[in-house]
C-alpha cells in the first residue's frame, strides 16, 4: 500500500491546519515552555529555539509524518497535530495545544478533522488504523481521543525519556464509526461520584 504522506490543508469552521512553516517556529517554541506541553508530550526538555526549528524545517517535511500547524481564525498559532506513519497502512496520532488556546475546542475541533483525513482514500492520508497514546494522567487527552470515537484498548508501559512511563492506549479502525466512546471513568478523570 502506498500512503500518500504530502500534507494538504484542512478546514474546519474555525481552523486552518496546514504544514508548519517558517512563520511558526517562535510560536512553537514559546508555546513548548509550557510545563503542561512539557509533562505531557514527547517534547525535549528543556525545549530549545533549535528544537522548534528542527520540528519546522525536519519533521514536518518528513515523509514519515503528516504534520499541521493548527491556525485559529484571526492567524495566530494554536497549537500543532500530527500523525506518525508506520508504512504498514497504520499511524500514530499525537497533539498539544498552546496555552491561551485551552478549553476552547480547537484541538478536539483538529482531531476529528486530521482523522477524518487519515482514513480518506482519495485525497487523504489512506490509512487503516490510527492509534493514540497518553501519559495515564493525561486526562484531557483522554477525553478528546474518547469523543473522537477512539475505543480504548488498555495500558502499556513504555521507556519515555528518563524512565518507564504508564500510557493509556487506543485505536480506531477506519471501518469503525466515529461516534463518542464510553472509557473507563478513571482514564477520562470521572470519579465515582461522577465528579
Amino acid at each position: 500500500m502506498t500512503v500518500d504522506t504530502h500534507v494538504k490543508t484542512l478546514r474546519t469552521g474555525r481552523l486552518v491546519m496546514r504544514l508548519p512553516e517558517e512563520r511558526d517556529i517562535e510560536p512553537i517554541f514559546q508555546a513548548c515552555q509550557d510545563p503542561l506541553i512539557q509533562r505531557f508530550t514527547l517534547v525535549p526538555v528543556p525545549y530549545r529555539r533549535s528544537d522548534a526549528e528542527w520540528f519546522v524545517r525536519v519533521n514536518a517535511p518528513n515523509p514519515a509524518s503528516a504534520t499541521w500547524s493548527i491556525e485559529a481564525a484571526d492567524g495566530h498559532l494554536a497549537g500543532t497535530i500530527g500523525v506518525s506513519l508506520k508504512g504498514d497502512g497504520s499511524g500514530s496520532v499525537g497533539y498539544w495545544c498552546a496555552p491561551a488556546d485551552r478549553g476552547n475546542g480547537y484541538l478536539g475541533e483538529a482531531l476529528h478533522a486530521v482523522v477524518e483525513h487519515a482514513f480518506d482514500d482519495e485525497d487523504g492520508l489512506g490509512l487503516r488504523r490510527v492509534t493514540w497514546r497518553a501519559l495515564c494522567d493525561n486526562v484531557v487527552s483522554a477525553r478528546m481521543a474518547a469523543a473522537a470515537g477512539f475505543r480504548y484498548t488498555g495500558v502499556r508501559t513504555d521507556n519515555l525519556r528518563d524512565g518507564d512511563e504508564r500510557m493509556h492506549t487506543a485505536e480506531l479502525w477506519a471501518a469503525d464509526d466515529r461516534s463518542p466512546q464510553i472509557w473507563p471513568a478513571d482514564v477520562v478523570g470521572i470519579s465515582k461520584s461522577g465528579a
